[in-house]
């Protein structure tokens, strides 16, 4: 693998593995489904020659009944020593997903790590990976799972994709158009679209707004999100922070915890790639908004 590949931070899909591997009941399965949905893994590959361009096409093991799968690793820590491939894929789950079941294959499914973990993601944990990701497309009542995991899904989307997504593309046109009322739509997006807009628990004084601009190079706009259904993985506030004079921005968010962790609160930082890291327990309600400042660039 390329010493210049970074490292990926999948430290909340290895925690729902580990639970999983310990208790495989269907509420656990659920959970693996969620936290691996929007991760990337390394993948180790070969050169094909046949293509007239180059190109790599993964790797396939076989367990001891000689079903076939392809490894991935959700980290660099779990290469196992002196293990040489010829190339590293850094893809989507959701890729190798498409990999295995949108094209005709013997393969059995994805292996994650497999000299440390050794888990199996069969085909129809595959097919369950894609209910989860077109779940936020579906009515409440059609879901197969709990109405809650729904809620969560769609709350999850928006803070985790909708919102950085147009905030790193859009930059400041994005901020200046941010306020409770179009806060609150982008919320209600993804009900409107299936007809369930009544079902939607929000409204624009759900949320609260706060902006401030510090100096001419940096300003913050501190978002309080609905304590209403807060789910794990969903924000209890959001924060976008930018400079005016070279329209630099960046998005931090305040994540409540996994039900199987000591910590309530986390805070993560986004970047413009669409990934994100999850950096330190949330500080204290007072020194939120100066730690944010600090990660976004020096002193507030």
């Amino acid at each position: 693998m390329s010493a210049k590949m970074n490292d990926i931070d999948n430290a909340k899909l290895e925690e729902a593995m580990q639970v999983y591997m310990k208790d495989q009941d269907k509420e656990h399965l659920i959970r693996l489904a969620h936290a691996i949905q929007d991760t990337k893994l390394f993948v180790p590959a070969m050169a094909v020659q046949k293509q007239k361009q180059g190109g790599f096409q993964p790797y396939i093991v076989k367990n001891g009944d000689g079903d076939m799968y392809m490894p991935a690793f959700t980290s660099m820590k779990k290469f196992p020593p002196n293990q040489k491939y010829q190339g590293m894929l850094k893809i989507q789950y959701k890729q190798c997903v498409s990999m295995l079941l949108d094209t005709p294959t013997l393969v059995q499914g994805i292996v994650l790590n497999p000299y440390t973990d050794n888990l199996m993601l069969k085909s129809q944990m595959l097919e369950l990976s894609r209910k989860v990701e077109q779940s936020a497309k579906e009515a409440p009542k059609t879901f197969s799972v709990k109405t809650e995991d729904f809620r969560m899904i769609v709350r999850h989307n928006v803070e985790f994709h909708q919102i950085p997504e147009k905030l790193f593309a859009q930059k400041l046109e994005f901020i200046k158009n941010l306020n409770e009322e179009t806060l609150c739509e982008l919320y209600k997006a993804p009900y409107a679209e299936v007809g369930q807009d009544g079902q939607y628990p929000y409204t624009k004084d759900s949320f609260e707004i706060m902006e401030l601009s510090i100096r001419d190079d940096l300003s913050i706009m501190q978002i309080i999100a609905p304590s209403k259904y807060l789910y794990q993985t969903n924000c209890r506030e959001l924060y976008v922070v930018w400079n005016p004079q070279t329209e630099q921005v960046g998005y931090y968010v305040i994540e409540k915890g996994m039900d199987t962790e000591d910590i309530k609160f986390h805070l993560d930082a986004f970047k413009e790639d669409g990934s994100w890291e999850k950096l330190e327990e949330a500080p204290s309600d007072g020194n939120i908004m100066n730690r944010v400042m600090e990660l976004f660039g020096g002193e507030p």
